[in-house]
C-alpha cells in the first residue's frame, strides 16, 4: 500500500507509511491506520477565500511561488513582506487581473476565481482599494458615495437615480462609520489625505462587499488619522473578511490577530505579530535585523 499524499492531514499518532506500522506493531492482520483525509471541496468549505499553490511568473521572474493562503470569514488578515514579495500579485490574482501558471483560487465554496473576470469578482462581493486614494474631487462626498453604490452602472445613470429610501440610510451610515458626515456636502478634493482615504473605503462598504482588498490604507495619514483608521478596521472585523496589505509595523501590531509574511512569491512565516516579528527568517529577510 502507498503512503497517503504527504499534503493531506494524517492522524498524528499514526505514522505516515503502513509498513512501518506493521514493522512497529508486529500485528500484520491489523486493519490500516485511520486516516483523516480531507477533499479539497471539504478544506474549501471552511474559508471565504482559498488560494493554493498559487505561481505566477512575468518573463522568467517567479511573482508567486506555490503561494497557499486561507481566509477564514470575518477575519481581518495582515500580510506583510518586502518590495516584491508578491502582495501585489496576490491580489491581482484575487480580483482576476492576472491569471496564475498554476494553482486554485477560490472565493467561497464554489466561486472559481480562475474562470471570472474582473468585473464579475468585483460584482460577486471582493473590493479592493489601492494603495493611493481614487475619488471624485470635482464631486461632493456624498455624491462619491452615491456613485459608488450598485444601483446603476454609469456614471451619469448613478447620479441621476433617485436613492430609495433604504439606499439613503445605508448611504448615512456609511458616511457615519468613516467619520464624514460633516463633510457629506464638500467637495472630495477638499479632503485631507486621510479622509479621501476614508473616503474610498467609504466607496467599497456601500457595495457591501464580502472580502475587502486594502493596500497600504494608513500611508501617508496622521498619527491621529492613524488612530481613527485603526478603529474604523476593528469595527468592520467580523462584518466583513479583509486583507490588509501594510508596512507600517505599528499599525500592523494594532490592528491584526493573524499576519502572513510574504517573501519572494511565497509564504515565509505566519502567525500572531509577535511571532512573526521574533522569526529568524523574517528578521532577515523583511525587518532588517535584530
Amino acid at each position: 500500500m502507498s503512503p497517503p499524499d504527504k499534503s493531506l492531514p494524517v492522524n498524528p499518532g499514526i505514522p505516515k507509511n503502513f509498513s512501518d506500522f506493521i514493522n512497529r506493531t508486529g500485528e500484520e492482520d491489523l486493519p490500516p491506520p485511520i486516516l483523516n483525509w480531507e477533499t479539497k471541496r471539504e478544506r474549501r468549505q471552511k474559508y471565504i477565500l482559498f488560494l493554493e499553490d498559487v505561481s505566477v511568473t512575468f518573463d522568467g521572474f517567479k511573482a508567486l511561488d506555490n503561494l497557499t493562503l486561507y481566509l477564514n470569514e470575518g477575519e481581518l488578515r495582515c500580510v506583510i513582506g518586502p518590495n516584491g514579495a508578491g502582495k501585489t500579485t496576490m491580489m491581482d490574482v484575487i480580483t482576476g487581473h492576472t491569471r496564475p501558471d498554476s494553482g486554485e483560487a477560490f472565493f467561497g465554496e464554489n466561486l472559481n476565481l480562475l474562470d471570472k473576470d474582473e468585473v464579475f469578482i468585483s460584482q460577486s462581493g471582493i473590493c479592493r482599494k489601492f494603495q493611493k486614494p481614487s475619488v471624485f474631487e470635482s464631486l461632493s462626498t456624498g455624491q462619491n458615495l452615491e456613485m459608488a453604490m450598485k444601483a446603476n452602472k454609469t456614471v451619469f445613470g448613478t447620479l441621476k437615480a433617485k436613492l430609495s429610501k433604504e439606499d439613503r440610510d445605508y448611504l448615512d451610515h456609511i458616511l457615519e462609520l468613516v467619520r464624514l458626515t460633516p463633510r457629506a456636502d464638500k467637495l472630495a478634493g477638499t479632503l485631507s489625505h486621510g479622509q479621501k482615504q476614508w473616503l474610498e473605503i467609504g466607496m467599497l462598504l456601500v457595495q457591501k462587499p464580502k472580502l475587502l482588498l486594502l493596500d497600504e490604507p494608513v500611508a501617508g495619514m496622521t498619527p491621529q488619522e492613524i488612530e481613527r483608521t485603526t478603529e474604523l478596521l476593528k469595527t468592520l472585523e467580523g462584518k466583513h473578511s479583509i486583507i490588509l496589505v501594510e508596512h507600517d509595523m505599528e499599525f500592523v501590531r494594532s490592528v491584526a490577530k493573524i499576519v502572513t509574511v510574504l517573501h519572494q512569491g511565497t509564504v515565509l512565516a505566519e502567525g500572531d505579530i509577535n511571532y512573526v516579528s521574533s522569526h529568524p527568517e523574517v528578521i532577515e529577510a523583511y525587518l532588517g535585523g535584530a
